[in-house]
C-alpha cells in the first residue's frame, strides 16, 4: 500500500493524541461520486484529502466536509472523529477490495484470475472504473479461503467441516471486518514508519512555530494539549505487495493486534475450545468426531448451576418504591461472606433448610438451620 505525502498540499499537519479515546475506527461505504466522468473531481479530492488527515481527528478541513455533505450526511454530526471514507465505483469495487488481494499468495491470485495491484492510503477510486463487477465477490472468496488457514491452521480443522454459520466460518467471511484491521494497520503503520518533512528551502514555508500560534488561537486552552501540530509527514510504500514476507508480516498484525488494536487471540481461543453442535455442517469429519466423544463423555458433564444475579434491572411501576428494597438487599448482601450469600440466595428462591441441605449432600438440615440462625442475627444487629 502506497500513501502519499500532505506536503504536496498542505505545510502542516496536526495529529490529535487523543483520537482514539473517542471511539475506534470506523469505515464508511459510499457511493463513487464518478468525479472524472461527471466534472465532480471536487468530491474526490475531499474523499482523498479526509482520509489523508485522519490523524486530525476532530480537527479537518471544514471545505472537504462541505463537499462530503452529500455523499454522506451523518458526517456533521458524527461523535467519532476516527471516520474514514471509502468510496466505490459503480461496480462495487474500493480500494479496500484491491488491498484485500494485494495480501494474497502468487498461487491464490493466478487461481482466482486476480490481477496484483497497489491500493493507495487515500482510498481514492481513480483507475478502478474498469474493474469489474464480479471482482469484489472473486477477491472475498479467495481471502476467506486464506485467512481461515491463518485462524484455523490445524490440517484437520477444513472450514468445509463447519457450519456457514459457525463463529469461525463467520469471522473468516467477514471482509468488511478485515478491511477495519488491516486499514487500521496501515495507520499505525504510518504514523510510525515515516519522519516529518524538512521544511529548509521550502519555498513560502511559514515557520512551524507561527503556525502553531495560529492554529491555537482558535482551540481553548483546555483542549491544546490533545493536539500536535507538525511538519507533514513524508509518503512512500507502506508494505510491498511483491514481498511475501511483508505480505504476511502486515495479516500477522490484523490477527495479533499492532498499536492501540487489540489482539484476536482471546476470540480465536474461545472459537477454537468452547464448539456446540452447531458449529458443525452435517458432513463427516475428524474434528466433528472429536468433538461429539468428548461432549458426550461421562467425565465431561456439566453440572449447570442456576444462580440468581443481582445486577439485573426489574420492571416496576413508577407507584412503587422498590428502588429502597433492592438498595438494601445489596447492603445487606455485600457484608455477607461467599458462602452467606449463596445461602441467602437459595432461600429467597423459596428453597427450604431441608432442601438445601439434600442439595448440599448433607445427612441431615440442622448445619443448614444453625447458618441461618446466624445470619439472622447479624443482619438483625446490621438493622437496628
Amino acid at each position: 500500500m502506497k500513501v502519499m505525502s500532505n506536503a504536496f498540499f498542505n505545510q502542516v499537519e496536526i495529529q490529535q493524541v487523543d483520537r482514539w479515546s473517542h471511539g475506534p475506527l470506523e469505515l464508511a461505504f459510499v457511493k463513487d461520486p464518478d468525479g472524472l466522468v461527471n466534472g465532480k473531481f471536487e468530491a474526490l479530492y475531499a474523499i482523498h484529502e479526509w482520509n489523508q488527515t485522519q490523524s486530525g481527528g476532530f480537527l479537518r478541513s471544514g471545505d472537504a466536509m462541505e463537499h462530503l455533505k452529500p455523499l454522506l450526511p451523518a458526517i456533521e454530526c458524527k461523535a467519532n472523529p476516527n471516520l474514514v471514507i471509502a468510496p466505490r465505483t459503480a461496480n462495487g469495487v474500493s480500494q479496500l477490495d484491491i488491498m484485500l488481494a494485494s495480501l494474497l499468495p502468487d498461487e491464490v491470485l493466478d487461481k482466482a484470475g486476480i490481477k496484483r495491484l497497489n491500493a493507495n492510503f487515500g482510498l481514492s477510486t481513480v483507475g478502478l472504473q474498469s474493474l469489474p463487477k464480479s471482482f469484489t465477490g472473486v477477491v472475498r472468496s479467495a481471502f476467506e479461503s486464506y485467512i481461515w488457514k491463518k485462524l484455523s491452521p490445524a490440517a484437520r480443522l477444513d472450514p468445509y467441516a463447519f457450519s456457514p454459520n459457525s463463529s469461525l466460518r463467520l469471522l473468516a467471511g467477514d471482509a468488511k471486518f478485515w478491511m477495519h484491521r488491516i486499514y487500521r494497520v496501515a495507520i499505525e503503520l504510518r504514523e510510525t514508519m515515516f519522519d516529518e518533512c524538512e521544511d529548509s528551502g521550502k519555498d513560502g514555508w511559514e515557520p512551524l512555530p507561527e503556525l502553531s500560534r495560529k492554529l491555537f488561537a482558535q482551540i481553548g486552552e483546555e483542549e491544546r494539549n490533545n493536539f500536535v501540530v507538525r511538519r507533514p509527514l513524508m509518503g512512500g510504500t507502506l508494505w510491498n505487495v511483491d514481498s511475501a514476507e511483508e505480505r504476511e508480516g502486515i495479516l500477522q498484525g490484523a490477527i495479533n493486534g499492532l498499536g492501540s488494536m487489540d489482539s484476536l487471540a482471546p476470540v480465536l481461543e474461545v472459537m477454537h475450545g468452547h464448539r456446540t453442535h452447531d458449529d458443525f455442517s452435517n458432513r463427516y469429519s475428524w474434528v466433528k468426531e472429536d468433538f461429539e466423544r468428548s461432549f458426550y463423555s461421562k467425565r465431561s458433564k456439566i453440572k449447570v448451576e442456576m444462580v440468581e444475579t443481582l445486577d439485573d434491572a426489574p420492571v416496576w411501576s413508577s407507584g412503587d418504591n422498590e428502588g429502597y428494597e433492592h438498595a438494601l438487599f445489596r447492603d445487606v448482601m455485600a457484608v455477607l461472606d461467599t458462602r452467606e450469600r449463596k445461602l441467602v440466595v437459595a432461600l429467597r428462591m423459596g428453597k427450604t433448610a431441608t432442601e438445601i441441605s439434600r442439595e448440599a449432600g448433607l445427612a441431615g438440615h440442622a448445619a443448614i438451620s444453625r447458618r441461618i440462625s446466624k445470619i439472622k442475627a447479624k443482619v438483625q444487629g446490621l438493622l437496628n
